[in-house]
């Protein structure tokens, strides 16, 4: 009987495991050995096929759009993509910047980027004017109409990136 019960314990807490594993909506790739990966997370999905899917392609967005235009400016207005004095942030802080960093109020308290998720990244949101009335199409100014917001490559790229995981630069 003694054993019974202890075979039955260990199937239970064996399947339970197993369960918990198969729920998680993604992975992270601990690389050879796993211990020193590249920490991205894996989706679980087919990856897009735009070349623009890349950290470069969300640097330079971020570059000539978000602090190009003076307004993401350190003192200015959150989320701030540009350093004291002028200097962009380093990869590393605009990488931890971009997926931290939670909206309040005007795109529905989101990441900027939820990695996996891009329907649901204010970044990209932002970028295509899907935030709601209190915030128009970033950056701030651009209209559809007259052609001068992120070009749709571009932040085709970026909800790719995205939905790879956001891939650390």
């Amino acid at each position: 009987m003694k054993v019974c019960v202890s075979y039955l314990v260990k199937t239970v807490l064996v399947v339970a495991l197993l369960s918990a594993l198969t729920a998680c909506p993604g992975t992270i790739d601990m690389g050879a050995g796993g211990s020193s990966g590249s920490g991205m997370v894996n989706c679980g999905g087919a990856s897009g096929t735009s070349p623009l899917a890349t950290w470069a392609n969300v640097r330079d967005v971020v570059d000539n759009t978000c602090f190009g235009s003076d307004c993401h400016t350190t003192g200015d207005r959150e989320p701030y993509m540009l350093a004291t004095g002028s200097a962009p942030l380093s990869d590393a802080d605009l990488y931890n910047k971009l997926t931290t960093y939670t909206t309040t109020g005007l795109c529905s308290n989101r990441m900027l980027v939820k990695p996996c998720a891009p329907d649901e990244s204010a970044f990209v949101l932002a970028q295509s004017g899907m935030c709601g009335a209190g915030l128009p199409y970033m950056p701030f100014g651009c209209s559809p109409a007259y052609d001068n917001c992120t070009p749709a490559d571009k932040l085709e790229g970026i909800r790719q990136w995205i939905a790879n995981g956001a891939p650390r630069p």
